[in-house]
């Protein structure tokens, strides 16, 4: 073994979503301003960030963040993914926070509340805390706008950002459940690929179904990213998205959004606003790794099956 770089990582999750994120690395970002951060990321480390992502060490579903000083908040987080274009999750500002609270790496407000600089601007994060363990991690989207809606879909854009095509679960599957995986990925790719060869501009395609719950409104849903992967949860972004859907309906206070193995996330108005949304999640962290990469590796860059 000819170790040529090593880092360090706290894998976490959210929802079943995983989220890597990078506390020792040879990814060095040290501009004072987000923005250009945020371009030496995207333009530069190309190999680490695949190694990080990849298989062996990381799958398709994995998704990475970093930590950086901030003038402006108590830290700035970028992102990076298997996609080149998604530069920003809510997933990873609570699996962050909960992250570098349980391990000691973030110094303790009084008021448990933290602002985090993102690419976005800057959010204000609260904590609930059982002892050292983080309870809850709680925040507000921005502004999510109904673009569209008819009898086939709806477009709904989340933070004035992201497009997301909101789907009715179609006669051809029997129910978002994972007996119907297959059905249902085989549908999502060909409503992805059709999404793409008309040049529509999206973040990705969501198959809803109602359910019965205890809750006045809820949903089961898939999310596919462009590429007709699937993302492995209820999805954040996914939930604003339906809730703002539903809002185009009838008034809908809260709403609670189930996955196809079972993970929740509920997505409730904010007062005096038509078209935001509180949520409040729990963070896991499921591991402290270290990685080495050797320069003999005949998979430097990992791979991906999809």
């Amino acid at each position: 073994m000819d170790i040529g770089k090593m880092f360090t990582t706290i894998d976490t999750h959210v929802a079943g979503e995983a989220f890597r994120i990078v506390v020792q690395s040879p990814i060095v970002l040290n501009e004072k301003d987000i923005l250009q951060n945020q371009a030496l990321l995207q333009n530069r480390f190309q190999r680490e960030k695949a190694f990080l992502l990849n298989e062996p060490r990381g799958h398709r579903g994995m998704n990475g963040c970093i930590v950086t000083p901030s003038d402006k908040a108590d830290i700035a987080v970028l992102f990076f993914h298997h996609d080149s274009d998604i530069h920003f999750k809510y997933g990873g500002l609570v699996t962050t926070i909960t992250a570098l609270t349980e391990t000691g790496n973030l110094v303790k407000n009084a008021n448990n509340t933290y602002e985090v600089e993102t690419i976005q601007g800057i959010y204000t994060i609260h904590i609930s805390m059982d002892g050292n363990r983080v309870e809850t991690v709680s925040f507000e989207c921005d502004a999510c706008h109904l673009q569209e809606q008819n009898e086939e879909y709806s477009l709904v854009k989340v933070d004035g950002l992201r497009n997301y095509y909101i789907y009715p679960l179609a006669d051809v599957i029997p129910g978002l459940q994972l007996d119907h995986l297959a059905s249902v990925k085989r549908y999502g790719k060909k409503l992805t690929q059709k999404l793409q060869a008309s040049h529509r501009e999206f973040s990705g395609v969501v198959l809803v179904e109602a359910v019965s719950d205890t809750t006045a409104h809820a949903v089961r849903s898939v999310t596919f990213e462009r590429d007709g992967s699937i993302v492995r949860s209820p999805g954040m972004d996914s939930t604003f998205a339906i809730h703002a859907d539903r809002l185009g309906r009838k008034t809908i206070g809260e709403l609670t959004n189930h996955s196809i193995f079972n993970s929740q996330l509920t997505s409730k108005v904010i007062l005096q606003s038509s078209n935001r949304f509180s949520m409040v999640a729990q963070g896991f962290v499921t591991g402290v790794k270290q990685f080495i990469y050797d320069i003999d590796d005949p998979l430097p860059d990992g791979f991906l099956l999809k």
